[in-house]
């Protein structure tokens, strides 16, 4: 469940960051502070690797390991 919070989470994040009207919203920025010290680590690797880059592929990244995160740990649990 926390694995689908997270991801839910990095998806109103996304969409949040694409309207500018709703940024003042207390759910939005509850969502933003919740993920951002996930994303913030992932953003300053992808401006060491590709520096000047437009678009932000940290929630990409942020996805792939939680998804990876999410294997390792179901996949333990059926091996108990």
């Amino acid at each position: 469940m926390l694995f689908s919070l997270l991801e839910l989470t990095i998806f109103i994040e996304c969409i949040a960051s694409w309207i500018p009207q709703i940024q003042d919203n207390k759910f939005i920025r509850l969502a933003h502070n919740f993920i951002y010290p996930m994303l913030e680590p992932l953003q300053r690797l992808q401006n060491r690797i590709i520096p000047g880059l437009p678009m932000d592929f940290s929630p990409i990244i942020a996805l792939v390991i939680i998804n990876i995160l999410r294997r390792i740990v179901f996949g333990n649990l059926i091996l108990i």
